[in-house]
């Protein structure tokens, strides 16, 4: 890892000033349904933004729920210019983007969205270079990334202790995730966000690992009526607002900035959003028939020791995959954590300061 001076201004200034092209209209894919937060939040309104401040002249089109690039397909599909933009998830294309993963294992570390969104993007977007160059190496221009709230279980049956865990089958979607519901007792099913419900209905799960505003935005409240919201482990990373790196040099610089600017407001409105979102699952369960239990006692003593080994275990993990650096960005992350934890209590739920406190820290920085 390098210092801050050489780290992704470089990147970014280069493709700033790139020879602009022609195209005007740009293809995003995101695999997850237009009622996820992602897009509700953060990409709809931000190309609709974008639209209009053109003046019609860039246009990105949103496709959501999956249609031509799925979750383990997107980061392939922008490289291979099959489709202009989309999200990448990092922890479904773990071996590509060993480095950027780093920070995706480290569930277990992982705080409220606003926190997470500033430390994800600080750290890959000024102290990581090398975060930069491995998207850069499969043709993506990464702009910025997201965090969900804290995961909780939704289950067909119910679940209200350590012992209600034993033997179910779990939806997870990673090693990280994979290797704490094994060590509460239950069996990790790989299976894809958008996947889930489908997967309750035909037994393929007994329970969700997720977000407890997926009971909403993912309809989730239809299959699983039990939930323990005992607030364990989360997502963060990846690249929610990435372009192919030709389709993003082929922009004009007017056009360029102008996306550039627009992806704090949308960062900051998702980071509350989803949080708000949780808040309203909950609120709204009892009336879809959903029971929704208090955390078990039981599961906090394994769960605070687990957390001690999940730095370690990311960072061998990175190097078993061929990352070099993996230490060096998981200490310039727990750092960047430390740092936004403060900013997001100082500026609490208010997308406004929130966004003001992504564009001082970070993206006022870019190319500088």
């Amino acid at each position: 890892m390098k210092a801050r001076t050489t780290s992704s201004a470089t990147v970014m200034a280069a493709s700033l000033l790139a020879s602009p092209a022609m195209a005007q209209n740009l293809e995003y894919r995101n695999f997850l349904p237009p009622t996820h937060p992602s897009n509700v939040f953060a990409l709809t309104p931000m190309f609709e933004e974008i639209a209009e401040k053109s003046g019609g002249k860039l246009n990105i089109n949103l496709q959501a729920g999956g249609a031509l690039a799925g979750p383990k397909d997107t980061l392939s599909a922008i490289e291979t210019s099959l489709i202009d933009g989309g999200f990448i998830v990092s922890i479904y294309v773990p071996n590509e983007i060993p480095l950027n993963n780093v920070m995706s294992d480290m569930v277990m570390v992982m705080e409220d969205p606003v926190t997470m969104v500033g430390a994800l993007n600080e750290t890959v977007l000024l102290d990581c270079p090398s975060c930069l160059e491995e998207y850069q190496s499969h043709n993506v221009t990464y702009l910025g990334s997201y965090a969900t709230t804290a995961y909780s279980l939704m289950c067909k049956e119910p679940v209200q202790t350590l012992a209600d865990i034993q033997g179910l089958k779990i939806r997870s979607s990673g090693d990280a995730y994979g290797r704490w519901i094994n060590e509460m007792g239950g069996i990790p099913v790989s299976v894809a966000t958008s996947e889930a419900y489908e997967a309750l209905q035909r037994g393929q799960l007994d329970c969700v690992f997720g977000s407890i505003g997926w009971l909403k935005s993912l309809s989730l409240w239809d299959v699983s009526k039990h939930a323990l919201r005992q607030e364990m482990a989360g997502f963060g990373g990846g690249a929610l607002v990435a372009f192919n790196t030709a389709s993003w040099e082929g922009l004009t610089d007017e056009d360029r900035a102008m996306i550039i600017d627009a992806t704090p407001s949308a960062l900051a409105r998702l980071a509350v959003g989803y949080v708000e979102e949780d808040d309203e699952a909950v609120a709204e369960a009892a009336e879809h028939g959903v029971t929704v239990y208090e955390k078990d006692a039981e599961i906090d003593a394994p769960l605070t020791e687990y957390k001690k080994s999940e730095i370690a275990a990311a960072v061998e993990k990175a190097g078993e995959r061929g990352a070099e650096g993996a230490q060096e960005v998981a200490d310039a992350f727990v750092a960047n954590i430390a740092k936004w934890k403060k900013i997001s209590e100082e500026v609490g739920g208010d997308v406004a300061k929130v966004e003001e406190a992504l564009r001082r820290e970070i993206y006022s920085k870019l190319g500088n």
